[in-house]
């Protein structure tokens, strides 16, 4: 079972993060970029998303969003693996990876 569903060519919504530390408290996202990653599972090398999340403020809350685009999510009955890659002042950290599924949209 996935971590997240996102209907096939779902558009204009925004998928919510909320980044942890390791203890679960809120991550203090101050000054950071955050990018949303997704590829193919075992197909790291090539990404089908790779785009730019908004802080939600405030941003020590540790919660980003991502846009969803229409060239996003096409492919039905596809799991991917994903990631947020937070950058600030040369140090690029990684969450935990999870889990999206693609379903059909009735």
């Amino acid at each position: 079972m996935a971590d997240l569903t996102i209907a096939q060519n779902d558009k204009g919504f925004y998928l919510l993060f909320t980044i942890k530390d390791s203890v679960g408290n809120a991550y203090n996202l101050t000054d950071y970029t955050i990018k949303l990653k997704v590829w193919q599972v075992n197909k790291a090398s090539t990404l089908i998303v790779e785009g730019t999340c908004s802080i939600v403020i405030p941003a020590t809350n540790g919660i980003c969003k991502y846009l969803v685009t229409a060239n996003d999510f096409k492919t039905i009955d596809e799991n991917y693996s994903a990631e947020l890659e937070l950058t600030k002042s040369g140090v690029i950290e990684s969450t935990e990876k999870f889990t999206i599924e693609v379903k059909e949209s009735a």
